[in-house]
């Protein structure tokens, strides 16, 4: 479910979008869910200001039609970012990612990343359709997702507090380490009947800021949260744009889900064999 995504910023600025509609806040900006709703709130501004104007601004020249992948760090004016502009060019934005992202600078320069998140100590994970491109992962995540390359590729990653962290992979498994600081979410991380009932988790956030707020989107097109009350009206706005999927990640017929499977695996061989160094951590 790439067309759902939902980025904490810090100071509590985030983004969150599915399909056409989406919504953020950055504190002393004018706040927006598009379309159609405008609202303002006051206090110091965290959302960074070329982010914002791409995001608001109609008049800018390069305006978001669609955001790709949207995404900031935990320091304050450092995100990434895929999008369609107004005059249907796509553009990505590798300039405010500084020094210490230089190889997801490269990775997003090299082609569309599908989904960006960021974590702790300048950690992130990003994936766009040829491959993937991670640093400073929590070790028992990294050990997950190399282990589990050659069965198919995470679609989801979300990096919380304390080295914890969830993944989501193509065939519908779920890696998980909380090590009890999202206990909301480990309900249906551990209930596997409740899941089932929803068709499966299709997406999850973690904040890296605050032990216990995630944001969760499963298959029958509805979600979960344990987010700052302020946010609730205006992710239920969002929400409400979800559609069911016709099948979870994981009911894809077989063949569809190894032939994806193969065209990652070629796509990932190819790179190493051309030395892409951001398929590899190090």
């Amino acid at each position: 479910m790439d067309h759902v995504q939902f980025s904490f910023g810090p100071n509590n600025a985030y983004f969150v979008k599915c399909d056409s509609m989406r919504a953020w806040y950055g504190l002393n900006l004018p706040y927006k869910v598009s379309p159609p709703i405008t609202r303002n709130r006051s206090d110091k501004n965290t959302l960074p200001e070329p982010l914002r104007h791409v995001l608001q601004d109609p008049n800018h020249a390069e305006y978001c039609k669609f955001p790709y992948d949207v995404a900031m760090a935990m320091e304050p004016g450092v995100y990434s970012m895929w999008w369609l502009a107004k005059n249907d060019i796509e553009y990505y934005e590798p300039d405010h990612l500084g020094p210490h992202y230089a190889k997801l600078a490269a990775f997003i320069a090299a082609g569309k990343t599908s989904r960006t998140v960021f974590g702790p100590q300048r950690s992130y994970f990003s994936s766009s359709s040829t491959g993937l491109s991670w640093q400073n992962l929590p070790a028992s995540l990294e050990t997950d997702i190399t282990n589990r390359l050659k069965l198919g590729r995470p679609h989801t990653v979300a990096l919380g507090v304390g080295g914890t962290w969830v993944t989501l992979y193509d065939d519908s498994q779920l890696s998980w380490i909380l090590s009890e600081q999202y206990p909301g979410l480990q309900v249906f991380l551990d209930n596997a009947e409740e899941r089932n009932k929803r068709n499966s988790i299709v997406y999850v956030a973690l904040s890296p800021y605050v032990a216990g707020q995630y944001f969760v989107v499963f298959g029958n097109g509805t979600a979960q949260w344990n987010l700052p009350r302020e946010m609730h009206a205006d992710v239920e706005t969002v929400v409400k744009a979800m559609r069911p999927l016709a099948q979870a990640a994981g009911a894809r017929s077989p063949d569809g889900m190894l032939q994806a499977t193969l065209n990652f695996q070629l796509a990932a061989h190819t790179n190493q064999v051309m030395n892409n160094f951001w398929f590899h951590n190090r």
